[in-house]
């Protein structure tokens, strides 16, 4: 599952960009993986965590996306 969110608003010089993805690894856990910085740019951040049940990841998942929507990013 990959989900990408922008926030683009050329009066205040914003372009940033935030990608969400999950999947399961080979010992039966699920990996949260997040990207966000600026569109275009060199240097990106980076989160990896990693959850024993897919319900704890898939809950990590809609709390990024809840505050992504609250700091005004829409769905790419």
């Amino acid at each position: 599952m990959i989900s990408t969110w922008t926030k683009i608003d050329p009066t205040k010089n914003c372009f940033r960009f935030y990608a969400i993805t999950m999947a399961s690894d080979l010992f039966n856990a699920y990996v949260v993986s997040s990207e966000w910085g600026r569109i275009g740019g060199k240097r990106n951040h980076r989160k990896v965590e990693v959850f024993s049940s897919f319900d704890e990841a898939m809950a990590q998942v809609e709390r990024i996306e809840a505050l992504r929507v609250k700091h005004r990013y829409h769905t790419a």
